[in-house]
């Protein structure tokens, strides 16, 4: 580093140089100093929805794995993918009438069924939906 004494700059004019530099130095030291840091905001966290526990309007809260008893003619077949869609009365405690679809997890429940049948069938409710677990044609008077 080169002194300014050893540029051959007069004394007044170092002390003018000093000083000016020490201003510089204080005044930039005095923005750092008073500037307040920047706050991010805290991170949104998602709260996670309740598990849906009501049952339609007038109706209670199912009863999970309770067996509902339904009646009902069947609207739709689809053996593939494993559903009934039926239009069915009021399930005591469980919905309104309404059609419906309903999957199923033994595909073979669908096979002596048909889309115009009357039917008596049996639901349970569970964390992951409705759940078709019997299902009997009625016979025709």
């Amino acid at each position: 580093m080169i002194l300014s004494s050893e540029l051959n700059v007069p004394a007044n004019k170092r002390m003018k140089l000093r000083a000016t530099l020490l201003l510089i130095t204080l005044t930039a030291s005095l923005c750092l100093a008073c500037r307040q840091p920047q706050q991010s905001a805290p991170p949104v966290k998602p709260t996670p929805s309740p598990p849906n526990v009501s049952g339609p309007p007038g109706f209670p809260p199912p009863v999970m794995n309770k067996p509902y008893p339904g009646t009902g003619v069947v609207a739709k077949v689809n053996r593939n993918e494993g559903y009934v869609e039926i239009n069915h009365e009021e399930i005591k405690d469980l919905m309104p009438a309404m059609q419906m679809e309903f999957n199923v997890k033994d595909k073979s429940l669908l096979n002596d069924v048909k889309a115009g049948d009357k039917v008596n069938f049996t639901i349970v409710e569970t964390e992951k939906g409705e759940w078709l677990t019997a299902i009997k044609k009625v016979s025709a008077p």
